[in-house]
């Protein structure tokens, strides 16, 4: 899993990529310069540093990395999928009370 995730890091242009991991997680990695990584002198032993958006940094034992997978993982997909319905209805909950306000508003 290191050297996958070290010639994606390294390909130009550089595409997003997934990690899945044995949790059931999925970690989106949108900038090569966010992951870094370390191999063991065993099979699983590698280490993957993680550097997210908000400033945290999170270490991840290459044995527990299911797939790698280039763009954004079909997990990641619905999830967002699912937020932008919500978000959906939300507006329309608020365009239909404030059609309702505006209506009982005198002239």
């Amino acid at each position: 899993m290191i050297e996958q995730i070290r010639h994606l890091q390294s390909r130009a242009p550089f595409e997003t990529f997934a990690l899945e991991l044995a949790n059931g997680r999925v970690i989106q990695i949108h900038e090569r310069h966010l992951v870094a990584t370390t191999s063991g002198t065993h099979h699983g032993e590698g280490v993957i540093g993680v550097l997210y958006e908000n400033g945290s940094f999170e270490l991840i034992n290459a044995g527990q990395i299911l797939s790698v997978s280039v763009g954004v993982h079909p997990k990641v997909k619905e999830e967002f999928a699912a937020r932008m319905e919500s978000v959906r209805k939300g507006f329309e909950e608020l365009v239909i009370h404030l059609e309702d306000r505006v209506r009982e508003e005198p002239n």
